[in-house]
């Protein structure tokens, strides 16, 4: 009994070792697994890294400049500037600018003149009067108020007046402080401003005697206090106040409707030449890119083997990669044409803010091309942020974003300087008569083009350089992190080897604690086995001691 409850003492000791054994087999299984897929992820992580820093080498400068200057030229800061119709104040006439003496078209010079010629003393103001008709329509409206039988009442002084050559039909803003705006001289016809003062809303009827010492007076000076005339005439100054207050809210929004008419329809139609203007120059401007690049490469190759080719050999090379070019773009015409519009709807836009700015500021002929010019760099840097190319992270989108806007004020600043290089171009002795030359299609000179087109190229090398750098620099940061981010990552190498290693060595422990487990128990398991042959050895001697016993009992 006592060597039975040992072995099965042995056998529960046995179970516990064995469950506890396998609990930290699975625990190091799990790190073990976790080891090697770390070490397998820290390994792929460097390798890319690796990759990374060995593709970080950039074009060289020369390259840059090349492209640079090609899209410079091509672009919005080169040629394309001369298809928008750039001029002092904008294309569309504002009431700021019109103040100024600046217009965008003849007619509204014409009006500039007029209103000049009416309101700077050279023309009388009777003879002004009489030609817009400001009292033409005067005589009809008092014979329509005079017609019937009820009682007349002064506007101004709310006494019953007369209906006869003593009462007067006033204008309550009179007509020559309105023919001295320059917004209604703008926005309106002589007929239209005439119309205006005499609209009922701007008409009172009143007594001789007031309408005459009010005369151009602006109400608010003719019913001061310190004048006297409210005393004197016996006025009513608050209703009189309240009758010019509404005269001139009906006159703001009849000018205001004039005005949006007149600016709607002139931002539509200066906005679509320019969008149309653009969006066929940009398809012209991509087929010129493309062939302008394909040439520089054609020249290379042809420069570098110079000495290997014939003149038939150039030709056919030229000819073969031209075709190639040819063919790229036919492939390419849906993106081209969705390039084209989109330049064309930013040039429209460009428009209605070099109409925003004029609105309160006059802009010069070479600042609007550059705001124009400036505004599709802005509208491009927006859009990198707001909608990144697919892959492209938030970090490298606002970077790409910054050398746009610097691009563009680069060239917007090199397109500045095209009006000085104009100058210097025709002021070259013997040059002037080929600089001075007209263009038939729209009017503008040879040193004109040319001067774009040099400043263009100033942009272009200017802004390589400047975007060279940025990369360098980003390139270097970018590089130095990588470098730290490596050392990091050898590190997890080192540490998830060592760990495996660790593991190794757990294994070998193991196996070498299961050889003696093993071992260990064979020796209890032989123990108990020798144990129950003593004792059934023991019992049989016992029994045959008895026998032995009774044998000789009975011989006895």
């Amino acid at each position: 009994m006592a060597a039975e409850a040992q072995t099965d003492f042995l056998n529960e000791q046995m179970i516990d070792v064995l469950a506890n054994e396998l609990e930290k087999i699975d625990q190091l299984e799990s790190i073990r697994i976790e080891a090697q897929h770390g070490l397998e992820d820290a390994i792929s992580d460097l390798n890319s890294m690796k990759k990374q820093l060995s593709e970080g080498a950039s074009v060289t400068l020369l390259e840059a400049c090349r492209d640079s200057v090609v899209d410079t030229v091509t672009g919005q800061f080169g040629l394309a500037s001369l298809m928008i119709d750039s001029r002092d104040g904008g294309s569309v006439t504002t009431t700021h600018n019109f103040e100024q003496g600046v217009t965008a078209n003849p007619g509204d010079q014409a009006k500039y003149d007029k209103f000049h010629a009416n309101n700077d003393g050279s023309r009388k103001w009777g003879d002004v009067r009489k030609e817009v008709g400001y009292d033409k329509p005067l005589p009809h409206l008092r014979k329509n108020k005079f017609k019937d039988d009820s009682p007349l009442t002064d506007d101004y002084s709310r006494r019953e007046i007369h209906k006869d050559g003593r009462t007067h039909a006033d204008h309550v803003v009179s007509a020559k402080e309105i023919e001295s705006s320059a917004r209604n001289h703008l926005h309106m016809t002589p007929e239209e401003r005439a119309r205006m003062a005499c609209d009922e809303t701007n008409i009172a009827y009143t007594e001789a005697r007031i309408n005459q010492s009010k005369g151009e007076k602006r109400m608010e000076n003719f019913v001061d206090p310190e004048s006297g005339n409210v005393e004197k005439y016996g006025l009513d100054r608050e209703k009189m106040l309240e009758i010019d207050k509404k005269s001139r809210q009906s006159q703001q929004i009849t000018v205001d409707k004039a005005a949006i008419k007149k600016y709607g329809s002139e931002l539509l139609e200066t906005g679509g030449k320019d969008a149309a203007k653009l969006i066929a120059y940009s398809a012209v401007g991509a087929i010129m890119k493309e062939f302008t690049q394909e040439l520089f490469s054609v020249i290379k190759y042809v420069f570098k083997n110079r000495e290997t080719m014939s003149l038939k050999k150039m030709l056919t090379t030229f000819k073969e990669r031209m075709t190639k070019v040819l063919e790229s773009l036919k492939a390419k015409w849906f993106d081209l044409f969705k390039g084209s519009l989109e330049a064309g709807i930013t040039a429209f836009f460009s428009n209605l803010l070099v109409f925003s700015i004029n609105l309160f500021a006059t802009t010069l002929k070479k600042f609007v091309s550059m705001i124009r010019a400036g505004f599709v760099s802005l509208v491009q840097a927006v859009k990198i942020i707001a909608n990144p190319p697919e892959g492209m992270s938030k970090e490298e989108a606002r970077f790409q974003a910054a050398k746009v806007l610097i691009a563009g004020i680069i060239g917007a600043a090199s397109l500045g300087l095209s009006g000085a290089i104009e100058v210097f171009l025709q002021s070259i002795p013997g040059l002037q008569p080929l600089m001075m030359f007209p263009i038939p299609s729209d009017g503008r000179t040879v040193s004109d083009i040319v001067a774009v087109t040099l400043s263009a190229v100033l942009g272009g090398v200017l802004t390589s350089i400047v975007l060279y750098l940025m990369d360098g620099f980003r390139r270097q940061s970018k590089e130095d992190k990588l470098q730290i981010q490596m050392v990091c990552k050898s590190g997890e190498i080192v540490e998830y080897s060592t760990m495996l290693s660790w593991l190794s060595l757990s294994d070998a422990y193991q196996q070498l604690f299961n050889d003696a487990r093993d071992q260990a128990i064979l020796v209890i398991e032989t123990e108990s086995s020798v144990e129950a042959s003593h004792q059934k050895v023991s019992r049989s001697a016992s029994s045959f001691a008895e026998k032995i016993s009774q044998l000789k009992n009975r011989r006895n």
